[in-house]
């Protein structure tokens, strides 16, 4: 968007507001609530369907309209907190966080401090900080939100489940595997004494417990959960739910890591089919499973097609959640990755440092998918000779993943043996066997290891660089 329409859209948006709070200054008090709710109904629709701009208005003329019953009023801190999940869920984050504090201290000022509105609004501050990455933040808002529904609502089964349900999504997002994995197995098992082997909650879980296995690449486990997940959805909800959907491209993931290309193929399009169906064809719900299916593209080597589908889903996300959207950074990666593995390293090394960027700025310095970049960057400048460039990327994706995955996940065999390839070229043969020696011990053990052995390396790619000289 240039300058001058940037002025144009906010004149406009301006004007429609000044009308907006006009019809509603005029409007008799039973109307004047009317019209709040519709500004509020519609800037949920607005959002459900990815439309941020136009619910960002509409929740703005909501917060607009709930001034007039006053700032303390209960409707004035809904109408904010709406606003702050449309500004969270466009990844603009300090907006998001001003935001929800607004709407906080209005519920904390006015309500009982066990207020429900209060356990909200911290649960989704909390949500926002795991999304930043910034988790020492996160706890404690999700933990006092935790306590306050726990009082609230007598702590029973339900709310048990609850508890358990959202301290395993915080171990998750802060790379604490294990005791993720634990919390989501005793949801689990709670949940399987306490409902119907087809209630959706079961389903939900037994996502949340693959898609932990997918991370630690226990592949197998995972297609597990993920079927029994599919079987219950598919059951109770129809075969074009968008919570079918999800789990048949969390299939598909994990069918593309396996190597079995023909069937994640097949499935990913088959997603795709019912998206354009459900949602047409520029919806932006389909940016991440056209991301999905460039991947299997690339994997196959396939570029052509793969660069086709990661430049849709770019456009699509640019367009919905903007440049700097987390999301963005994922296919901006993976179009990079793409150029790599041709050998247009200058190509791939911007949009690799876009990348890196991004998620910087968004998930925070330390999130794995930082390492990513960082080690993909590092490759780049490798393979161009530039070493001393490389190294600190190597060594900061190694930190990175060795906190934040364990010393023993295969993303760290990875690193290992892109930091040795390094080493090698720089004369120091001991330190580069001791790594690579390291890498070779993990990924023996690791469920992943055939996986391993068929992607491209940094090895494998010097090899073939030299022999062409």
């Amino acid at each position: 968007m240039t300058p001058r329409s940037k002025v144009s859209w906010f004149l406009c948006c301006a004007l429609s507001l000044s009308l907006d709070a006009w019809a509603f200054e005029e409007a008799s008090p039973a109307n004047r609530e009317t019209l709040w709710q519709e500004f509020m109904n519609q800037g949920k629709q607005q959002r459900e369907q990815r439309r941020f701009a136009d619910a960002e208005k509409n929740y703005l003329a909501a917060v607009s309209a709930a001034e007039q019953f006053g700032s303390e009023d209960s409707r004035y801190a809904a109408s904010l907190n709406a606003l702050a999940i449309t500004y969270h869920e466009q990844g603009r984050y300090a907006d998001a966080e001003l935001t929800y504090r607004k709407a906080l201290a209005i519920w904390e000022g006015t309500a009982q401090p066990e207020d429900e509105n209060v356990a909200i609004c911290l649960n989704n501050l909390a949500r926002l900080y795991q999304d930043r990455g910034q988790f020492a933040q996160a706890e404690p808002s999700l933990k006092r939100a935790l306590a306050i529904e726990q009082k609230l609502f007598a702590g029973g089964p339900v709310e048990q489940a609850k508890r358990l349900d959202r301290l395993g999504d915080l171990y998750s997002a802060q790379g604490l595997y294990s005791q993720a994995e634990t919390t989501y197995r005793r949801l689990l098992a709670m949940q399987e004494k306490t409902l119907s082997p087809d209630d959706l909650q079961l389903a939900g879980s037994l996502q949340k417990l693959a898609r932990l296995n997918f991370r630690l690449g226990r592949y197998t486990e995972a297609e597990t959960l993920h079927r029994r997940a599919l079987a219950i959805r598919k059951k109770t909800l129809g075969e074009t739910d968008p919570a079918v959907v999800m789990s048949l491209t969390d299939l598909a993931r994990v069918y593309r890591e396996e190597g079995r290309f023909r069937e994640a193929e097949s499935l990913t399009r088959q997603v795709i089919s019912l998206l354009e169906k459900s949602l047409g064809p520029e919806h932006p719900d389909l940016s991440p499973v056209l991301n999905n299916l460039a991947d299997v593209y690339q994997a196959q080597q396939r570029y052509p097609e793969a660069e086709s589908l990661y430049r849709r889903a770019l456009a699509a996300n640019e367009r919905f959640l903007g440049p700097e959207h987390p999301d963005t950074g994922k296919i901006l990666n993976g179009l990079g990755t793409l150029y790599f593995e041709q050998k247009k390293y200058g190509q791939a090394e911007t949009l690799y440092r876009r990348a890196l960027s991004i998620k910087e700025k968004s998930l925070g310095p330390n999130d794995p998918s930082v390492a990513t970049s960082l080690n993909n960057l590092g490759q780049t400048y490798l393979l161009q000779n530039r070493c001393d460039e490389a190294e600190p990327l190597f060594r900061r994706a190694l930190d990175i993943r060795e906190a934040r995955l364990g010393k023993e996940h295969r993303d760290v065999a990875t690193t290992l043996n892109d930091y040795a390839s390094l080493l090698r070229k720089t004369n120091r043969k001991s330190e580069a066997r001791e790594m690579a020696v390291r890498a070779s011990r993990i990924l023996a053990k690791d469920q992943a290891a055939r996986l391993a052995k068929q992607s491209v390396h940094v090895k494998t790619l010097i090899n073939s660089t030299e022999k062409s000289r």
